[in-house]
């Protein structure tokens, strides 16, 4: 399954547009240098630039950031960090290392995406500030293929959802902002969420300095939907069955590459290999079911093999054209179907012996047909049996989520099993996740006097009680009623052939966005989807062209602020196979549920 890439635009500029920026940050460094690069970073450079590029404009070695400096090659270093405080204090610590013996090295800071004020109070207080050259390079959407692009901003869901810090929403404004000024102003505009607003109103600033020329161009994108991550928590914290999301779970894709390992490959080192529709096998498996790929796979080397066995009743021309057109395509994909089958294989001898039981909890958690005491019992026995610790608070979060909180009495048992079995430094963690709301925890008001034995009985029941009384609409349970994310049981989803956004969860739910974006596509919007949003945290933001104004065109851009799940492209791509509409999928990165769980982690 792949949408049609018939519509529109040429999203490959936007590398260009980054490469050329990356190229005038490197000539501000005239001449020979030394290139060391953020382990972060390091993916997201790479599809940009590539080493050809980099070594063309004066890039001698390239080194990744470490704790102790590299070797001093040439009289310059450029260092390329994100503004977070360790790699900024490695940078610290090499400059001083390195003036000790070699005075003359002049040192460039590049921070990336932005050069913010405590950047340069730090290298104050570093003693270094007017010693090294600070620049700052802000990357556009980062094409990773013809329908998804990233910006690789992995720390924004803590920076932005735990911590506050909004920043990160002005480079993401800038990128749209680049669409824009490729593609013409966007004319209707849905956002939701506080990030959501924040780069609105940070887009609307820039908009405002364009220029008129800019705002009379005809728009080649018609809608333009923004989204924070914590609309929907519920689909990064279940587990991803198609195969791209598989994929990403088990090997983890990063700038859209994944790195098999040895026994994947059949060979003494990993092998990095590009996830893109380019690779035709795996743009027509990457949307499927987990379920169905390896009969696919083995019908499509059947075939191949088939076509290779036809050459030994060749004539002499035949032999000859078949070698000049046919076989080097032949035997690439022979190796490719062979990687993929080898992928599988791997992935399946690797799952749980209990997995379906996990999958099975998680369904019904969400359908709410599963037995919600067998899942509390389920997911202590996890704990006991010290699984990996964001696989544990992956589920645990589920559970909460979906039965709209748990009372503290029962979080307490939960959170003290955690500790002891991870370790008490995970409090923080724990507290962590009930700040982002995506542990979810009933604060029932005391009963009685304080707390003493005889009233804690009471306490527990009233808890109880109250946590069964309906929330006033704002639980999990009362969204997913209104925005109709759950199936109807009695409609079978087919999971080969797929036709409903479900599929991606073995029918059991919808991802919210894609199916939010679904019903303003598709003519299901207006008050009756603003009231349906109001369920969701956060405020909308809607913005439609005047009276009159013509339509735009069926192209959408979708922008998801704080992490997107492949589960979630593979929905937006069947949507835009059903409602015959170019969807643009973007986000800050791309994420699996144990990712964004650890990146909240105490360290």
């Amino acid at each position: 399954m792949s949408e049609p890439r018939t519509l529109g635009l040429d999203v490959e500029i936007l590398r260009r547009l980054s490469s050329d920026r990356l190229v005038r940050v490197l000539e501000d460094a005239p001449g020979a240098k030394d290139l060391i690069i953020d382990g972060d970073l390091m993916k997201m450079l790479d599809r940009i630039s590539g080493a050809t590029l980099l070594r063309s404009h004066g890039v001698e070695k390239m080194y990744k950031l470490e704790r102790l400096p590299p070797p001093v090659q040439s009289g310059q270093r450029v260092y390329v960090v994100r503004p977070s405080l360790v790699p900024l204090k490695y940078v610290a610590d090499h400059v001083h290392t390195d003036k000790l013996n070699h005075p003359d090295v002049r040192v460039h800071i590049v921070v990336v995406p932005r050069l913010v004020s405590w950047v340069t109070a730090l290298l104050e207080e570093e003693g270094l500030y007017g010693a090294v050259t600070l620049h700052e390079f802000t990357p556009d959407f980062i094409p990773l293929d013809d329908d998804l692009l990233s910006l690789e901003m992995t720390n924004f869901f803590r920076d932005a959802f735990l911590e506050g810090d909004f920043s990160g929403c002005m480079s993401v404004a800038r990128a749209i902002n680049t669409l824009q000024g490729l593609y013409g102003r966007i004319p209707n505009v849905l956002a939701h969420g506080r990030a959501a607003k924040a780069v609105i109103n940070a887009l609307q600033a820039l908009t405002d300095r364009n220029s008129p020329k800019k705002m009379l161009q005809t728009p080649e994108i018609g809608h333009l939907f923004i989204f924070d991550r914590d609309a929907d928590y519920v689909t990064p914290l279940l587990t991803q069955l198609t195969y791209e999301g598989v994929i990403d779970e088990h090997f983890g894709i990063k700038a859209g590459v994944v790195e098999f390992p040895t026994d994947v490959v059949g060979q003494d080192a990993p092998r990095k290999v590009p996830l893109n529709s380019k690779d035709t096998i795996y743009d027509n498996i990457r949307n499927r079911h987990f379920a169905g790929v390896s009969n696919y796979l083995i019908t499509r080397a059947r075939e191949v093999k088939a076509k290779k066995d036809q050459a030994q009743t060749m004539t002499t021309g035949q032999m000859r054209d078949f070698v000049a057109n046919e076989l080097r395509t032949l035997q690439a994909l022979q190796t490719t179907l062979g990687l993929h089958l080898k992928a599988c294989e791997t992935i399946t001898n690797s799952m749980p012996r209990d997995f379906e039981t996990r999958l099975g909890t998680e369904h019904g958690l969400v359908t709410g047909a599963g037995n919600s005491g067998k899942a509390r019992k389920y997911i202590k026995n996890c704990i006991a049996r010290m699984l990996p610790l964001a696989t544990n608070l992956r589920l645990l979060c589920l559970l909460t989520l979906t039965q709209d909180g748990i009372t503290r009495r029962e979080y307490e048992e939960f959170s003290s099993q955690v500790l002891m079995a991870h370790g008490y430094k995970h409090l923080v963690t724990l507290h962590h996740l009930r700040q982002l709301g995506i542990l979810a925890v009933v604060d029932s008001p005391s009963v009685g006097g304080g707390g003493s034995g005889s009233t804690a009985p009471l306490q527990d029941r009233f808890a109880q009680v109250t946590s069964l009384l309906p929330k006033k609409g704002s639980g999990w349970r009362s969204a997913a009623k209104r925005l109709k994310l759950i199936p109807d049981a009695d409609e079978p989803v087919d999971l080969h052939n797929p036709t409903h956004l479900s599929y991606v969860f073995n029918g059991a739910y919808t991802p919210a966005i894609p199916k939010v974006v679904g019903d303003a596509l598709n003519g299901r919007g207006g008050q009756s989807l603003l009231d349906n949003l109001k369920v969701l945290p956060g405020s909308t933001v809607i913005t439609s062209p005047s009276a009159g104004s013509p339509a735009g065109p069926r192209v959408a851009l979708v922008v998801v602020l704080g992490g997107l799940t492949f589960a979630e492209v593979a929905a937006f791509r069947l949507l835009a196979l059903t409602s015959a509409t170019r969807i643009i999928v973007a986000s800050t990165n791309t994420t699996t549920g144990a990712q964004l769980i650890s990146s909240v982690f105490q360290d």
